[in-house]
């Protein structure tokens, strides 16, 4: 019923991109480097008492609208270049073969990561639009939901710190794939 609106395997393939590049074996520090660490600065953030007001709220559904496009548009000319570099013949050439490998994967690679990216804007603002939903009453059957607007907080901090880790990583292997191709056209 839900597997059409299913994430988890943009999640799991996200995941998957956090191999080290010569053992393709999970890198322990790129996941403490995008779990771990938002978690610790969010969780900083939450104690320090940092709150979510009005003005930082709109700010943050702004820029991660005008994210959430910017990276629909880059995920299509992904797919565009991808499409592209699928016309690619393997060759007699062992090189040649293993750039255009290379290249295939690291695209497949920013894919995934502009998904997660998209993913992560999405529910960030989701999660920032309901901090407009101000109860009447703190008590929902056996909670207390005023007591627990820390954990909106921390959830909101997380994900925008892990988006901003997540945008570099693009960044980079973008730049690493358009070196790549400069490099080789001159």
């Amino acid at each position: 019923m839900f597997t059409k609106i299913s994430v988890i395997d943009i999640i799991k393939d996200h995941i998957s991109t956090l191999k080290k590049g010569r053992t393709n074996k999970i890198s322990y520090s790129d996941i403490i480097l995008f779990f771990l660490l938002p978690a610790v600065i969010s969780s900083i953030i939450v104690y320090l008492g940092i709150p979510l007001n009005d003005g930082l709220v709109n700010a943050l559904i702004t820029s991660f609208a005008i994210f959430s496009a910017l990276l629909f548009n880059l995920l299509l000319l992904v797919y565009d270049i991808s499409e592209k570099n699928s016309e690619e013949t393997t060759s007699s050439d062992p090189v040649e073969n293993n750039r255009i490998d290379t290249r295939r994967k690291l695209l497949r690679e920013i894919y995934v990561n502009v998904s997660f990216s998209i993913l992560v804007s999405i529910v960030t603002v989701v999660i920032l639009l309901t901090y407009f939903l101000k109860p009447n009453k703190c008590q929902f059957w056996m909670f207390d939901i005023c007591s627990i607007q820390w954990l909106r907080v921390f959830i909101v901090y997380y994900l925008a710190i892990q988006f901003i880790l997540t945008l570099f990583m693009i960044l980079k292997r973008i730049y690493k794939l358009l070196s790549k191709a400069f490099n080789n056209g001159s």
